[in-house]
């Protein structure tokens, strides 16, 4: 008996995630768009994460404004993120 499964293209990206000016983030959550998948940045401010095909990231931490990247075919996504004003 064979069983059918929907096959989604699976792809990992990976990146580093700094602040303006040029501090790596240390605990920066990403997380793919309308799902629970998630990693955070390590001491380098360094991240992989294997996500859907034509997903988008949502950068989010303390401090910063949350940006939201759509990956399209990209593989690397540096990401630079801006101070926020209200905490």
């Amino acid at each position: 008996m064979l069983l059918a499964f929907p096959l989604v293209a699976q792809q990992t990206v990976t990146g580093t995630v700094t602040s303006d000016d040029g501090e790596s983030l240390i605990g920066v959550n990403i997380i793919e768009k309308g799902t629970s998948n998630g990693v955070l940045t390590d001491l380098d401010g360094k991240y992989s994460i294997k996500v859907e095909e034509g997903a988008s990231l949502v950068f989010s931490y303390t401090g910063y404004e949350t940006q939201e990247v759509a990956i399209g075919n990209q593989t690397k996504i540096d990401l630079k993120m801006s101070a926020g004003v209200n905490l």
